[in-house]
């Protein structure tokens, strides 16, 4: 993808991530009311149907351009949208998750290849930048949910944003996909396991505090659950300081391994402060959070970006599937076993736990980027 067309494409594709991550959490009790039914499986379901999507992209992007693929998942992002607030039964609803997990991780995997391609240099400012209008639209995305939540059809006009990537991708020029061969460097794909180890790490522990981020709070601090909602919001603003913070300070040329590794030992620092005051401190372990989902925040696409920085062109459509999976599995298993520890989200287990986790990180990232210094990837 090439062009100023394709880039604002691809910022509109980003921006239809993060009203797909924030709009079924943030639905469900406004679906629950209006179907008279328990829709907590919708959550598993968008996970499920996110897995599926980044499996599928692999063998797309070898045989397509990244652009078809976008087009694919955003459309499948748009029709999910539209079925979710129309819903007339919880199947149909439960149908809209997951078809709205599959439509994202199309996007996803895609966009980051795209963002390869049109990136100038390394993928990691990019990304963080694209990977902070996610985290803007999914803090505004609760807003809209709440304000229309008398009226849930009325949230159809959401399906826009998806469609707005659709109209400038289809006016853009269709590259042909690569006739290279992919050759198989095993040097330069070791390089890529500590990548593939760190992914769910950290994904994992982004998702216990985005996943239990009204929960928390509520928790801590005896909140009403509509106050505790807004627990969302915040959590999602905070990602897009850290995001685009860190998209400026990559233009300011500052390494890329170097925001990563202080970022995530930093936040794990905070977490286990904040996990030592949650029991006597409620209000100063939730500053502790605050500020460690600020630093964790550019994390993801930095991990990526480093990733496929060590690839050519033809590797990264192959692979990157297969490296945002390790992230959706490590979202699905890691709260789980974080849960089964910690008993209560809001635990000081549930925290430190976590804080240990996410220390993992920053070694796994040293560990790569030493790998990489001694065996760079052949083109």
């Amino acid at each position: 993808m090439t062009g100023a067309r394709n880039r604002t494409a691809l910022f509109a594709a980003f921006a239809s991530l993060g009203v797909t991550a924030a709009f079924v959490p943030a639905a469900l009790p406004s679906a629950e009311r209006m179907l008279s039914a328990e829709l907590s499986a919708a959550v598993p379901a968008l996970f499920a149907g996110l897995l599926v999507g980044v499996l599928l992209s692999g063998p797309l992007l070898v045989r397509r351009p990244a652009r078809t693929t976008l087009i694919l998942g955003s459309a499948l992002q748009a029709i999910s949208l539209v079925a979710g607030v129309w819903a007339g039964h919880p199947t149909v609803f439960l149908a809209a998750a997951a078809l709205a997990g599959l439509g994202f991780g199309l996007v996803e995997a895609a966009g980051s290849v795209a963002a390869k391609t049109a990136a100038t240099g390394s993928a990691t400012g990019l990304l963080s930048a694209l990977l902070g209008t996610v985290a803007v639209c999914a803090a505004l995305t609760p807003l809209a949910v709440a304000a229309g939540s008398e009226a849930l059809p009325v949230l159809s006009i959401l399906a826009v944003v998806p469609l707005v990537t659709i109209v400038l991708l289809a006016g853009g020029e269709e590259p042909s996909p690569s006739d290279a061969p992919t050759r198989r460097d095993l040097r330069g794909l070791a390089a890529l396991l500590p990548f593939a180890v760190a992914l769910p790490l950290y994904v994992g522990v982004e998702t216990v505090l985005s996943g239990w981020s009204a929960v928390i709070p509520e928790r801590a601090l005896a909140l009403d659950p509509a106050a505790a909602a807004l627990g969302t919001s915040a959590f999602w603003a905070l990602m897009a300081l850290g995001r685009f913070g860190a998209a400026a300070l990559r233009t300011a040329s500052v390494s890329p391994v170097a925001i990563l590794a202080v970022g995530t030992f930093g936040a794990a620092c905070l977490m286990a402060v904040a996990g030592t005051l949650v029991d006597r401190a409620p209000e100063g372990a939730l500053l502790a959070l605050a500020a460690s989902v600020v630093l964790l925040a550019p994390s993801y696409g930095l991990i990526v970006g480093l990733a496929l920085d060590r690839l050519d062109a033809a590797r990264s459509a192959a692979v990157t599937g297969a490296l945002v999976a390790c992230g959706a599995v490590g979202g699905t298993f890691v709260p789980t076993l974080v849960l089964l520890i910690g008993r209560d989200p809001a635990s000081s287990t549930t925290l430190i736990v976590s804080a240990a986790l996410c220390a993992v990180v920053p070694v796994l990232v040293l560990v790569a980027a030493r790998a990489g210094r001694r065996a760079p990837t052949r083109p």
